[in-house]
């Protein structure tokens, strides 16, 4: 026993002295995305499942969440499957999903051809249904509930990933960490989490050993019911995939776009992260998995998903497309059209997209407006297709810093064959190759403009749709040119019971920061911190003294210096907050709180807990907040989809939008006593979430106490 003793000492000590990361967000969040998928750029998302057998939904919502409409309150849905199935449950087509037509080598070869580099199919979705061997599915269900045992009778994901394997591509997959109906999640989620959800993850990654680990349905618990922080720090330290394994940031409620790996919006095209590696995801329509409701005009064109894919990469992010396989194991015709026409613009194109990163200026707009929000393809509207006096997007940008290259992508060929670079100065004998043609252009350089500064302008051939093989974008190289200075990070420190920050800056060594106040005529260059006394935005760039490098893109942020809002005299305040619930129709924003509410009433806590129906609703939350003492206090908004939130009637967190999961922070100055409070709230469909949080300066991050909202 003493010798057993001695060795577990020994080895302890061994595997806590080779841990490279603890449990922990601040350990964690140091890791770096691993190369391979960095240069990637594009993936194939694969919904696949029971759902694929009725495959449908109402135009605009998600196919693959058929289970939770038919068994919640989606009328529609309903009645559809009474037409079609009869009395038969979501179970029971299990039986349907047969797969019998499902070709792993030829499924590999479509995704090697697209040009995409990696794949993530869903292993489980929210209704449980795995697509491998699974006991643990069968014990906690009571019933044959994976695709080894009922429906396909096969093991789904090793034979695809043994198939893609065979290729250039990396096999990845998807996870749901929840199960809307699953009997352990619905009694005890913090058993359902350890017995059922820890033993899935670890048979997956031990058996399939999988390139991408893709969570989803985490939003219903926090972090520490999925013990997420735990499985992280085994899966960086300990498993087979620890050094290439890619995972992403939907880790349990609070923890999207904040903590985890890559960050993944989801059909949100303007949404961009500075200094962290994300992917975005869409449908080829509307619905991840297959939707027989939807018709060829539903799926955006070749052209807008080319598009959408050089908008990502060019704004330092990565495109995972999704397909919707059928229940017959068939990926549908269309889906496979467009995959293999952007593999095609990839064959002539991909250096410009591939092992590219984001370039100091990523796109070059035109003049017009900026601020699009109309009705039809956003790809088209902001490239090719623009509504009158608004601005395109007519030049992207992407960087190889490997080669010191960079990639000009224009989506449409000019009539004059003149292409315009503006803001650019090129080295006299820089040469400039068209990727289509594979020949060296003729350019030269404008004169100094004091509205433009210089620009550069390129002669484009003849528009010869037999020589230029790439009709929906076309790129050219300029060959040793790009490299460039980081953008300066600006901080603004504010010390216990200050109204006025101290600012700070850094940047790139060898590199000074030059900045301006409100854009006005005075340069200053950077040396220490020093404070300021009054609201301001700040204007700043790097630059290399010596000329080695492009000085960097603006950096312009808004610096506050706070006034103290004075409390007010609330008459016998009320603990609750008042709040009003809408179901509007039609498109459902901030806008569609208004007119007579469909419900009102007191909570206890600002969230969607009061809700009627299971989406597409709208809350507005009227109050007091009672402040406990003079101090600047932070205010969180995380909500799917828009919220914004008020103090004193001036907004403070703009957390707008139609989106996943998104937090949002402001700060306000408050003095002892109460405080007007107004959140408002909407979901548009799909999931849904809100929580309101605050923090003083020195303190704890927390959800609104109860004890602090009156009416």
């Amino acid at each position: 026993m003493k010798n057993f003793s001695a060795f577990c000492l020994l080895w302890l000590t061994i595997n806590l002295s080779a841990q490279t990361y603890l449990p922990n967000w601040e350990s964690l969040d140091k890791r770096p995305t691993p190369q391979w998928f960095k240069d990637s750029k594009f993936g194939i998302f694969i919904h696949w499942g029971v759902y694929s057998v009725p495959g449908w939904s109402t135009k605009g919502s998600y196919a693959e969440w058929y289970q939770q409409g038919l068994q919640t309150t989606d009328t529609a849905r309903q009645k559809f499957h009474k037409a079609k199935f009869g009395n038969r449950t979501y179970y029971d087509l299990a039986n349907d999903f047969k797969a019998e037509l499902f070709n792993p080598d030829d499924w590999a070869k479509l995704f090697e051809a697209s040009g995409a580099k990696y794949i993530v199919l869903t292993s489980k979705h929210h209704d449980g249904f795995t697509l491998w061997p699974n006991q643990n599915a069968n014990k906690t269900w009571g019933f044959p509930w994976n695709a080894k045992d009922i429906g396909p009778k096969r093991d789904l994901i090793g034979d695809l990933f043994k198939a893609v394997r065979k290729t250039s591509v990396h096999a990845g997959m998807y996870y749901s960490l929840y199960e809307w109906f699953n009997p352990l999640w619905k009694s005890d989620p913090k058993k359902y989490a350890t017995e059922h959800v820890w033993p899935q993850m670890k048979e997956l990654i031990n058996n399939y050993q999988p390139e991408v680990f893709w969570t989803d349905g985490d939003w219903d618990a926090p972090p520490e019911t999925w013990k997420s922080q735990e499985f992280l720090a085994w899966l960086y330290n300990e498993s087979p995939v620890k050094d290439k394994i890619v995972v992403n940031d939907r880790w349990g409620a609070g923890v999207r776009f904040n903590h985890g790996g890559i960050y993944t919006p989801e059909y949100q095209p303007n949404l961009d992260f500075e200094d962290h590696d994300w992917e975005e995801s869409r449908g080829m329509g509307y619905s991840y998995g297959y939707n027989r409701e939807e018709d060829a005009w539903d799926y955006n064109s070749t052209q807008s998903l080319i598009i959408a894919l050089i908008d990502k990469v060019s704004r330092g992010g990565n495109f995972l497309l999704d397909i919707g396989p059928d229940e017959h194991g068939k990926i549908p015709p269309i889906m496979q059209e467009r995959l293999l026409q952007i593999g095609d613009w990839l064959n002539i194109n991909g250096e410009a997209i591939y092992n590219t990163r984001k370039w100091k200026t990523p796109f070059q707009w035109s003049d017009g407006k900026k601020d699009w929000k109309g009705k039809g393809d956003i790809m088209l509207k902001l490239t090719v297709d623009p509504d009158p006096g608004y601005a395109v997007k007519e030049v992207f940008y992407t960087y190889n810093p490997t080669t010191n290259s960079l990639y000009v992508i224009f989506p449409k060929y000019p009539d004059n064959k003149k292409l315009v670079l503006k803001h650019i100065k090129l080295p006299a004998e820089t040469k400039i190759r068209f990727l289509s043609t594979n020949e060296n252009l003729q350019w030269k350089q404008s004169g100094l403009n004091v509205d433009t500064g210089y620009n550069v302008e390129i002669s484009l051939p003849e528009y010869n749709p037999n020589k230029i093989r790439s009709p929906f974008a076309y790129a050219l190289k300029i060959e040793n040119f790009g490299r460039f200075a980081s953008k300066p990070k600006i901080k603004a420190e504010y010390k216990p019971g200050e109204l006025k920050p101290t600012i700070s800056m850094s940047a790139d060594t060898g590199t000074q920061i030059v900045f301006t106040f409100d854009k006005e005529g005075q340069m200053f260059t950077y040396s220490t911190p020093f404070p300021i006394n009054k609201t301001t935005t700040i204007n700043a760039f790097a630059d290399y003294s010596n000329g080695k490098a492009l000085m960097s893109d603006l950096v312009i942020q808004e610096i506050k210096v706070y006034d103290w809002k004075k409390a007010i005299k609330v008459s016998k305040p009320q603990s609750g907050i008042a709040y009003k619930y809408f179901e509007p129709t039609g498109k459902i924003n901030l806008n569609a709180i208004a007119g007579i509410p469909a419900a009102s009433g007191v909570a206890n806590t600002i969230s969607n807990k009061e809700k009627k129906r299971t989406d597409k609703f709208a809350f507005e939350f009227t109050g007091d907040i009672k402040i406990d003492g003079d101090g600047i206090y932070t205010f969180f908004a995380d909500s799917d989809d828009g919220s914004m939130l008020y103090i004193d009637d001036e907004e403070i967190v703009n957390n707008d939008g139609d989106h996943g999961n998104v937090e949002k922070s402001g700060k306000a100055a408050l003095k002892k006593g109460y405080h007007k409070i107004k959140v408002l709230y909407f979901d548009s469909g799909g999931g849904n979430s809100l929580k309101v949080s605050m923090q003083p300066e020195g303190g704890k991050k927390e959800v609104i106490p109860a004890a602090l909202l009156f009416h």
